[in-house]
């Protein structure tokens, strides 16, 4: 299944998820966005839930499991966007219109036409907003797949208080050392994570658990000793470092 919001961070390794996960299994998934490794998943025959601490991100689809024609008509309506301009004024406070479904259809059209992917930040362009992309959130309709808000700002007390799962899946995207963290400015759908805090937090946690990263050879030295796998740019395993460009990391 083909996600409506386009990725900011995108994965290739959904195939060797499948083989890791059985079907059946449930998993409580944490940092949703894009949901495409998610609603694959769960269109496998795995039963997800999907969990952000951001509320803008979980309104969206809430508001998308509910009526997603309504939210591709009401984007439909907002497009074209007049100017980089207008477009910045937009990304700086969509958030702020009353009606969820009309936040719901600016998250849509600002995601659609940010080089970056990113609602609140990124340069304006248009052309990823298409008929694909609305034929996509139209036809809307996940099984298997619930989403919950998590009032805490910290994954780790998240992934905590979350209720019993056998999987836990962790899709963070790029590793960094979070130097100069504080007074960054960030945009409301963007989480910050701590990578050591959460490598820590991992290594105590006995559920099974997966995390995804973008290739970073610090990983490999956090996480020594666990199961490493390298994937390509197909989304094959690999051996070959030159050819890694994600790392799943699990501890079974």
């Amino acid at each position: 299944m083909k996600s409506p919001i386009k990725e900011n961070n995108e994965f290739k390794c959904l195939a060797e998820l499948k083989r890791m996960i059985p079907k059946g299994s449930v998993i409580n998934s944490f940092l949703l966005f894009s949901g495409n490794l998610e609603f694959n998943l769960a269109e496998g025959e795995r039963f997800v839930v999907a969990h952000t601490h951001k509320h803008v991100i979980y309104e969206f689809w809430e508001c998308a499991l509910q009526n997603p024609k309504h939210i591709a008509e009401m984007s439909r309506f907002l497009f074209p966007i007049a100017c980089p301009d207008t477009f910045h004024i937009l990304q700086e406070n969509w958030p702020k219109y009353p009606d969820p479904f009309a936040r719901s259809a600016l998250f849509f059209l600002l995601n659609r036409c940010s080089d970056s992917g990113w609602i609140s930040a990124g340069k304006l362009d248009q052309k990823n907003f298409n008929p694909i992309a609305l034929s996509h959130l139209n036809k809307f309709n996940p099984s298997n797949f619930y989403v919950t808000w998590d009032e805490e700002e910290d994954l780790i007390e998240n992934i905590k208080n979350a209720k019993p799962a056998d999987f836990l899946l962790v899709p963070v995207g790029k590793f960094s050392h979070n130097f100069f963290e504080h007074g960054k400015n960030k945009g409301y759908e963007m989480s910050t994570v701590h990578h050591k805090n959460l490598c820590e937090f991992l290594k105590e946690n006995t559920t099974k658990w997966v995390v995804a990263y973008k290739y970073h050879s610090e990983l490999f030295k956090l996480y020594k000793g666990y199961n490493i796998s390298m994937i390509n740019k197909f989304g094959k395993v690999t051996t070959d470092d030159h050819e890694c460009e994600e790392v799943l990391i699990a501890n079974f």
